[in-house]
């Protein structure tokens, strides 16, 4: 049977109730966890677990706030957060995984992604890593960056720019971009491509370096 936990209804003038699930403090080792799960089906799918914010009609909709926690023990990192899709069968597909924003309303934009690795008081920034994991009996996977287009104004850009530094015997961070190399064939291409203008002049294509400070040179084009 079913189990049911929430808070009634509220009046006209006030607020439901808030459920909370929480393990207690611990004074000598781990505090207890906190487990949401579905149990496994024969014959049949595993069953769903969905958390669902509430919407509003005079304010923003609900948040939904993920956290991993913190810690003062030294030398000990926080906690993870860790998103991982189901395996399939032998000859199925792992789960995808859909990061998105919803669609804007009818005179509104839609939501930014912001994908960010924290400060660094004494030390390197975290590293951001995109990529496919490799494949056997088949190709590897694509990675693909692509800017929305636009029907009344530009097309969106793609940006890469690499960091700077203030440190005075340090470079700025480079951008690299470099084709595979093939063991049995040949290595893949580098394709640097204006876009077409349909009515009118297709892109310009700039390589160029910077201007150099006042006591240095611009760098080479090699």
């Amino acid at each position: 049977g079913v189990v049911s936990i929430r808070s009634a209804n509220s009046g006209t003038a006030g607020v439901s109730g808030s459920l909370v699930f929480s393990s207690g403090t611990s004074k000598d080792g781990n505090s207890g966890a906190l487990l949401l799960g579905s149990g496994a089906a024969t014959g049949g799918r595993g069953g769903l677990v969905g958390l669902s914010i509430g919407s509003g009609t005079s304010g923003a909709g609900g948040m939904l706030y993920l956290r991993s926690g913190d810690t003062s023990a030294t030398g000990k990192n926080g906690g993870e957060i860790s998103m991982q899709t189901g395996s399939g069968s032998a000859t199925g597909q792992s789960g995808g995984l859909t990061l998105k924003t919803a669609d804007g309303g009818a005179s509104g934009t839609s939501g930014d992604i912001t994908m960010s690795t924290g400060t660094a008081p004494a030390g390197s920034s975290g590293s951001i890593t995109i990529k496919s994991d490799a494949a056997t009996g088949g190709a590897g996977g694509v990675i693909a960056l692509s800017a929305g287009a636009g029907d009344t104004g530009s097309g969106g850009d793609v940006s890469l720019t690499a960091g700077t530094t203030s440190a005075s015997a340090a470079e700025g961070g480079e951008v690299i971009g470099s084709a595979a190399v093939s063991s049995a064939a040949t290595g893949g291409s580098v394709t640097i491509e204006s876009g077409e203008g349909t009515a009118t002049s297709s892109g310009v294509v700039s390589i160029r370096s910077a201007n150099a400070g006042t006591s240095g040179v611009s760098g080479k084009l090699v």
